[in-house]
């Protein structure tokens, strides 16, 4: 017996063609391309969720420092820029150096006591491609009135 001759195929034996395999690599690599580029957008949005928690928390806890202030005296005498700064530029909040935060505090204008406080926390979006030039927002109010 030849050694070439147990290659040959065999009737009731089946393969694939060589056009065969080369159509289905390429259905797999266009699944595997779209695969990759939905886990590269899922990663962008955790950490878009992850950037704007922070960005709240951040708020959040400017907004609990006024209501802190508000509390200690009466006619709202702590609420000033010099107890809660107007301004926080980047590199300035210690536990969050990509931030940064604005705050304002208007007096009633009814003349009543009492004052609206708003806490504006912008940020530069990380994604998968690089740092973003557009700044991001998350604002937060309350009005705060003496007892």
């Amino acid at each position: 017996m030849h050694a070439l001759s147990r290659w040959k195929s065999r009737p009731g034996e089946a393969g694939f063609s060589l056009s065969e395999i080369l159509v289905a690599c390429a259905i797999i690599s266009v699944g595997l391309v779209a695969v990759s580029m939905g886990f590269g957008y899922g990663v962008d949005g955790v950490e878009a969720g992850r950037q704007q928690s922070t960005a709240v928390f951040l708020a959040e806890q400017r907004i609990e420092l006024a209501k802190e202030l508000a509390a200690r005296n009466p006619n709202l005498a702590d609420l000033t820029t010099a107890n809660l700064p107007a301004t926080e530029a980047y590199g300035t909040i210690a536990s969050a150096p990509t931030y940064r935060r604005t705050t304002t505090i208007t007096p009633n204008p009814g003349g009543a006591t009492g004052a609206l406080v708003n806490v504006v926390v912008l940020y530069r979006p990380v994604t998968g491609r690089g740092v973003l030039t557009t700044e991001r927002s998350v604002s937060l109010s309350l009005f705060l009135a003496d007892r």
